[in-house]
């Protein structure tokens, strides 16, 4: 069974892997990402400007960083993908977090992520030591 056209497009966004303007063209410029509290600058960002403005510069702290989704589940307009995130600090340190990503879809590019994750591993990476 192939993927559909919106699991295919997250699945794409997640395979642009440092490729930064590969990312953003699968993203509205509308967009909304909402990011839970604890993860690396956690909260709410509309625009595709101010999220990569203000929500991505955590990734400074990092020499690898990236999403892995593991499964994806559609339902109209949405795609739920739980996987991981895999990094590794500026410091050396190791680590990988579950996530459950709730993506929404319009006009075939991403509208708006909700994400949670476990954000104590990643904390405890970057522990300032």
């Amino acid at each position: 069974m192939s993927d559909s056209s919106q699991i295919a497009l997250i699945r794409k966004l997640y395979g642009a892997r440092g490729d930064v303007n590969a990312f953003k063209a699968l993203l509205a410029d509308d967009l909304e990402y909402d990011i839970a509290e604890g993860f690396p600058n956690g909260g709410v960002y509309r625009g595709l400007d101010t999220t990569f403005n203000e929500f991505f510069p955590f990734l400074a702290d990092f020499d690898e960083f990236y999403a892995e989704g593991d499964e994806y589940f559609e339902s109209g307009d949405h795609v739920i993908a739980l996987g991981r995130y895999v990094g590794v600090t500026k410091k050396g340190r190791k680590m990988q977090s579950r996530f459950a990503h709730f993506w929404t879809i319009r006009d075939g590019k991403v509208v708006r992520l909700q994400q949670t994750a476990d954000t104590l591993l990643i904390a405890r990476a970057l522990e300032r030591k």
